[in-house]
């Protein structure tokens, strides 16, 4: 092997000793880290997707809640920046684009209208200086700012979590990782329709594009790190 393979060998209860062994061999899977100036952010962990009395939330999660509590309020007891994305106007057809082809109900109200989905819930919503993203497409960086607000903040590196994991979050670590930031996702602060998607979106991501790790141990290394940042 060409690397020290424990980062993949966690994985081993979703791919075989052989995927392993591939994986190895072609080197994927090394340790991104965190860099000087990280920021968290929060992708479309709306009402939309974390309430089930919306078409596009299966089941309400009520670990992957309180997890993004935690994580959000760590970030405000460090004074690290925090960054959220959420879907932008849809209620013009053109604005929601091929999404009329794809989804079957995208031309529903609570699709299009209802401006309770596009709110957070109360515990871990955006403040006054938390910035807000506006996005029409999977990824938060897609056809917005978003790079150039983190360029000007000094921003190197993305803490993400969010909804869902295969498809918008997913979306925004590719496109993260394509502009040269490190990326770490947190994977139990990601949630999917379906956990076997969900796992193993996280295994590839971990293996080409980010760092996928455990709320606990983030949380430690940026406490270790910032937390003499913390607010007084």
């Amino acid at each position: 092997m060409q690397q020290d393979d424990a980062k993949i060998r966690r994985w081993s209860d979703l791919i075989s000793e052989a995927e392993i062994q591939a994986y190895a061999k072609a080197g994927f899977g090394q340790k991104i880290g965190v860099g000087e100036r990280p920021a968290l952010l929060n992708i479309d962990t709306t009402n939309n997707f974390v309430d089930p009395a919306y078409a596009l939330c299966a089941a309400r999660d009520d670990v992957l809640v309180a997890n993004l509590v935690r994580v959000t309020e760590a970030f405000r007891r460090m004074n690290l920046p925090i960054y959220y994305s959420r879907r932008d106007d849809r209620s013009h057809p053109t604005k929601r684009g091929v999404w009329n082809l794809k989804l079957g109900n995208a031309n529903t109200f609570e699709y299009t209208s209802d401006p309770k989905a596009d709110e957070w819930p109360a515990e871990y919503a955006p403040r006054q200086q938390d910035v807000v993203v506006l996005k029409n497409k999977p990824s938060p960086f897609f056809g917005t700012p978003l790079e150039s607000w983190l360029r000007y903040e000094g921003i190197d590196s993305l803490i993400v979590v969010g909804i869902s994991t295969s498809g918008c979050v997913r979306a925004g670590v590719l496109d993260g990782f394509n502009h040269n930031f490190r990326v770490t996702v947190i994977g139990d602060c990601c949630g999917d329709r379906s956990e076997r998607v969900h796992r193993s979106n996280l295994f590839d991501m971990d293996m080409k594009n980010a760092d996928v790790e455990p709320l606990d141990a983030v949380l430690a290394e940026l406490e270790a790190r910032f937390g003499d940042k913390a607010a007084a």
